[in-house]
Parts: structure tokens; sequence; C-alpha cells
């Protein structure tokens, strides 16, 4: 055998010979596509979903916001202001009488009526003679505040015996004084109504009594 033929054996060797089967070839590729898929998969799904959360959080308004934009009273403060107007006493509303011209009044008794009389004598407080008011015992004073300070003002002023009247006076419409009635309760009134005649006149008071 010469080395021409020793060579041409081991060129004709298959283990020598490299050959390229196709179906290796697609196996490997098919198996490079299905991870180079599944990895731009799991990309893509990454990215959505960062991007869900972030407009997600965007479109959430803040929590500071929120406290700021509804801010919640104490359930103890509504409940301190309900008590208050709950134990608030309500304002009394004065009593009223009509006297005729030559009756008197006595103030300090309950239901009473007014009754004929020639002045504020006894236990008759006011007198009514057609165009004037008279007072018992001088029990009459000025008075130039409101009805809601009468309560506080008249017995202080009555107390202090400021601005008395001196005699009868003249009576119009909406004016008011402080009194002092003939067992000494300070009191306040207001002209309601009037009207001055000799015989047929009369007049209409609202008074309160500060006990």
């Amino acid at each position: 055998m010469t080395n021409n033929d020793r060579d041409r054996k081991k060129t004709n060797r298959p283990g020598n010979v490299k050959t390229s089967d196709p179906a290796v070839t697609a196996a490997f590729v098919s198996r490079r596509g299905v991870i180079l898929a599944a990895l731009i998969t799991a990309v893509v799904g990454l990215v959505s979903a960062v991007l869900v959360a972030l407009i997600n959080t965007s479109a959430q308004p803040a929590k500071g916001a929120d406290d700021r934009s509804t801010p919640s009273t104490p359930s103890s403060q509504s409940a301190t202001g309900t008590q208050h107007q709950e134990n608030k006493p309500a304002e009394a509303v004065p009593e009223q009488v009509k006297l005729d011209a030559d009756t008197a009044f006595d103030l300090d008794k309950p239901g009473a009526t007014a009754a004929s009389a020639t002045g504020p004598n006894g236990d008759m407080d006011l007198h009514f003679d057609g165009s004037n008011l008279s007072s018992n015992r001088s029990g009459l004073f000025y008075y130039y505040g409101t009805e809601q300070e009468a309560a506080t003002q008249c017995p202080k002023i009555v107390s202090e015996g400021k601005g008395p009247v001196p005699g009868p006076e003249v009576i119009f419409a909406g004016g008011q004084h402080c009194l002092r009635t003939s067992q000494g309760t300070a009191g306040w009134l207001s002209v309601n109504d009037v009207k001055i005649a000799a015989n047929s006149g009369y007049i209409v008071l609202n008074y309160k009594l500060f006990r």
C-alpha cells in the first residue's frame, strides 16, 4: 500500500468528515428564537407594569391635599356647641298691661288688672290719668338702652337712683323707663301704644321684672 492509498483512507474515514445536519441546525435556531421571544415578552411586561404604576400614582391626589381640602371638625367641639345652644336661656317675653284713663296697676301682683284709682297709692305702682304716667314713690327712671340690656342696666340704675323721673311723665309710643315697684323690685317698661285723651285715653305697656 502506498502512501497515497493510506492518505486516501484517512481522508475517507467517517469520523473525519464534518457534515452539517439541517435538523440539528433548525432545532438550535428554534431554541434561540424561543428564548429571545421569552426575554422580549418579559421586558415588555415589566415596562407595562411600571407605566401603569406611574399613571396610577399621578392620578391619585396627595394625602396632604385631601386633608387640607376636607377639614374635619372635632366631634367634641360640635357637642360643646350644641350643648351651649341647648343651655342658653330663651329671651323672656315681656308681660303687657293696658291702663285706661284714671286707672292704676300693681306690677308685683301676678295676673293683676288695672283698677280705677286717683293716683299711684299703696300697692298701685303705675297710674295713668289720660295724659301722663305716674309712679309710686318716684319709682320711674330714665332709660335709653335696649330691651336686652335692661336686664343688667335697670337693676343698676334703680339701685344707684340714677335719673329719677321727678313727677308725672308725658308718655309717647316707644318710650322706655326703668322702674322700682312698691316692693322694691327692679323692672323695665316700654310704651307699646298710647292715646292721649282726658276721658277716653289709654296706654298699653310692655314690662319685665328682674327678681
